[in-house]
């Protein structure tokens, strides 16, 4: 193997452990300041590349966020085509598809901000995907009202607004990492995010909780029509 065939192998190892916010030399941790701003670890005091650190960094977590999202909505839309039409089912497939934001798209990034802005990410994040999947459980579940025609649509409608959701935490979060690179501060807009995010998931809750009460009221009366 020639020199210039090894040194994309090589970028490419050094950037999956950057990924994985670890020296491409030792695979040790490294801090915000070595995977962005290109200081050398602390550990073993190696160089940081420049190819594949700092904004590069951060575009390739933008590339693996976006991968996820498509991945996500993708299974979404399956799971609702399959199980769409029983009560609840959507819910749990909506709930799967939560978890998988949270690990494949929010816990990556946010792992390689400085802890106040991981903590700050984090939860805003989180409360912005829970405000979008609770809007989704009341669209879904007010559809299997519909068995024949909400089928095909709750699969729709589910895929396209957990891909929101997803896409949502994404770019929230991806703007976190290059406001990291960049060596931005936390600015007071970004804990206004959080606040506006807290009283949605608050006012989100509560349809939530309509919602369902809808649905059973409409079922128990389903029943009682067939008795």
């Amino acid at each position: 193997m020639t020199m210039a065939q090894a040194e994309p192998d090589h970028l490419a190892h050094g950037r999956a452990l950057l990924l994985d916010g670890r020296c491409p030399s030792c695979a040790e941790l490294l801090p915000p300041r070595s995977l962005f701003r290109l200081a050398p670890c602390p550990r073993c005091e190696g160089a940081i590349d420049s190819q594949i650190a700092g904004l590069k960094l951060a575009e390739a977590v933008e590339a693996r966020g976006r991968r996820h999202v498509l991945a996500i909505a993708a299974a979404v839309a399956g799971a609702h085509l399959i199980l769409g039409w029983m009560p609840l089912a959507g819910a749990l497939a909506l709930l799967a598809a939560a978890a998988w934001i949270r690990v494949g798209i929010l816990q990556p990034a946010s792992d390689l901000l400085s802890p106040k802005r991981r903590t700050l990410t984090r939860w805003t994040a989180r409360l912005v995907m829970g405000v979008a999947l609770a809007l989704t459980v009341i669209a879904t579940e007010l559809l299997t009202l519909l068995p024949v025609v909400g089928l095909p649509i709750k699969a729709v409608l589910g895929a396209g607004e957990v891909a929101l959701a997803a896409w949502a935490v994404a770019t929230y979060v991806h703007w976190q990492v290059r406001r990291e690179a960049e060596d931005r501060p936390i600015d007071a807009g970004e804990w206004m995010i959080l606040v506006v995010a807290v009283a949605a998931l608050v006012l989100a809750t509560l349809a939530v909780v309509l919602a369902f009460a809808a649905v059973a009221s409409a079922f128990d009366y389903v029943l009682e029509w067939l008795s």
